[in-house]
């Protein structure tokens, strides 16, 4: 797989992941949502890495 596809797709994960940890942190758990903005972050590392490598 191209390594520009790889980071589009955790691009969008990281994108789902950050609205739904934020609508989470704002009308229900905040620790929780915490927690799934830290686990959407991840992706954001991984394809901020794949960018500096290119």
């Amino acid at each position: 797989m191209n390594k520009d596809k790889i980071r589009n797709w955790l691009n969008i994960i990281f994108m789902i992941m950050a609205v739904i940890g934020v609508a989470y942190y704002l009308t229900k758990d905040r620790t929780t949502g915490t927690y799934i903005i830290l686990f959407a972050m991840c992706f954001k590392i991984a394809e901020s890495s794949l960018r500096m490598i290119k």
